[in-house]
């Protein structure tokens, strides 16, 4: 009877399509992380199914008997270049991400070994001699003379173990000889026992449907027993996962027994390398945006041992990757204090500006106490920084202290005086803002005082707002982008006439102020 694949046939054409991309492009190109999205997006399809064994032939893949997506000429030399390398079986386990078949990508091209730790949840068996899987299911000692294969009619002296007999006693190899590849082979089928990541979900699961303080412990201690072998699959994902669950059951614990065995299993699951490797992947583009979730929870529970790392991963990631390093911090909130005070004094100004930024993100009340010293900084940056983290921090007792920054000699440092000042949210301080409107020749600093004047809200905001969000005469035409700043500035003030000036302004000539006005609009 032939079986359902549509889904297979899915996902397995979007791993051709990546295949062929990756021949083309490097990992980095957009076309390539396109690919990998759609891969992730399609993987759960599989991971419905269990563990998936297919088959490989020189022309293609095989599955219960049918050869999956025959035309698809990527596949088939995906699987042409994997038997040329002796690979006759794959072994597909729930769990299974992008970066793994990016791996299997590499087996195929010959740039890794098929026994390789990048596989992951992927298992390759090989051909005759050269199989791990086959391996496991001979004799402890073998016969001289006997075949590596079994053959079909072997005599009854020489023959090998069947495979269930196989699975309830597995014959011991030498110490280290086959273990990494046996391990991920997964070619001993035991019905009694699932695998490690099933055991975790449930766990984690079991963390938190449970109700009373009984159920919450036990929930605890099985994931506490399983943290061994969960940590063994070198996998940040469910240990993430396990870490988030923990943190969470954190908040709602009262009794003291729960909270002891959350503490020490969270401290049996902080491995400091696999910490240091959910740190690395939260800057990685291509994370699936519930697995970055989780490793955002995971990296800020574990702050007493995450933050240094993080601290000198957003250093050096590209801005466009921080948010999760800035997220991170944020779920740490006040644990990650401690661990970043003691940068604020580092003698590099980059590792101060960046402990400062990050201080202002974790929303304790000290925040602000130990950023304001540092907006007399002699270096520009840790000033810019220091007033960022204001700006996070908020409350109007950082309004008065940032004022002074406005008349700063970096522009990077008068932007980010006006955004604190904003952030401030005290309408006293628009009298400062307006009377530097005058004074202020770059238009970039001054776009950002219109805002804040328009955030903050003072009775003569809108006059002020009004009068920069005009076009101006022939001769003194303002710049695009300050009138765009007045028209952001205006959706603030709840009047009328506020309303009136943004529906009139909806139909400028300028796009870069008509987009402005319609978006307040909405």
């Amino acid at each position: 009877m032939a079986v359902d694949t549509a889904g297979v046939d899915r996902a397995l054409g979007a791993i051709g399509t990546t295949f062929r991309l990756t021949r083309l492009y490097p990992p980095s190109h957009p076309a390539v992380m396109e690919a990998l999205r759609q891969i992730g997006e399609a993987l759960p399809v599989l991971a419905a199914l269990g563990t998936v064994e297919w088959k490989i032939g020189a022309t293609g893949l095989h599955w219960h008997g049918q050869q999956l997506l025959p035309r698809n000429s990527q596949v088939a030399e995906l699987a042409g270049l994997l038997y040329a390398r002796g690979v006759r079986v794959i072994t597909l386990n729930p769990g299974m991400t992008a970066d793994h078949v990016l791996a299997l990508f590499g087996v195929a091209m010959g740039t890794i070994p098929p026994d390789d730790a990048a596989l992951g949840r992927i298992a390759l068996a090989l051909g005759r001699r050269g199989s791990h899987r086959l391996e496991r299911l001979r004799t402890a000692t073998p016969a001289a003379g006997v075949p590596a294969v079994p053959l079909p009619a072997p005599p009854a002296a020489s023959a090998p173990a069947t495979p269930a007999v196989a699975a309830a006693s597995p014959p011991a190899a030498a110490p280290g000889a086959h273990e990494p590849a046996v391990r991920r082979s997964g070619a001993v089928f035991r019905p009694d026992v699932l695998p490690i990541d099933v055991e975790a979900k449930r766990a984690v699961a079991g963390l938190g449907s449970a109700a009373t303080p009984e159920e919450q412990r036990a929930a605890v201690e099985k994931l506490r027993a399983l943290a061994p072998q969960l940590l063994g699959l070198h996998d940040t994902g469910p240990v993430a996962d396990a870490i988030a669950a923990l943190d969470h059951l954190l908040t709602t614990a009262r009794e003291p027994a729960v909270l002891a065995a959350i503490d020490q299993t969270a401290l049996a699951l902080s491995d400091r390398a696999l910490v240091e490797r959910m740190v690395r992947r939260l800057g990685e583009p291509r994370v699936p945006p519930e697995q970055r979730e989780a490793l955002v929870a995971a990296v800020g529970a574990l702050a007493a041992v995450s933050v240094p790392l993080v601290l000198d991963a957003f250093l050096a990631t590209a801005a466009e990757l921080r948010p999760p390093y800035r997220a991170a911090i944020r779920k740490a909130a006040d644990r990650a204090l401690e661990p970043l005070q003691g940068r604020l004094a580092d003698e590099r100004a980059p590792v101060v500006a960046a402990a400062a930024e990050l201080v202002g993100l974790t929303g304790s009340p000290q925040a602000v106490a130990l950023l304001l010293p540092l907006v007399h900084h002699q270096s520009e940056f840790v000033r810019e920084a220091a007033l960022i983290g204001l700006a996070e921090a908020g409350g109007r007792e950082i309004s008065r202290p940032a004022m002074p920054a406005l008349k700063d000699e970096s522009v990077p440092v008068r932007v980010a005086a006006a955004r604190a000042i904003a952030a401030g949210g005290d309408p006293a301080a628009s009298t400062v803002l307006i009377r530097r409107l005058e004074q202020e020749p770059d238009e970039g600093v001054l776009a950002e005082l219109l805002r804040a004047i328009g955030r903050l809200g003072a009775l003569d905001a809108l006059e002020v707002l009004a009068r920069y969000a005009e076009p101006g005469g022939m001769r003194h035409r303002r710049n695009a982008t300050v009138r765009a700043a007045a028209v952001e500035g205006l959706r603030h003030i709840a009047r009328p006439e506020a309303r009136g000036l943004l529906e009139l302004y909806s139909k400028d000539k300028e796009p870069a102020v008509r987009k402005a006005a319609e978006a307040a609009l909405r």
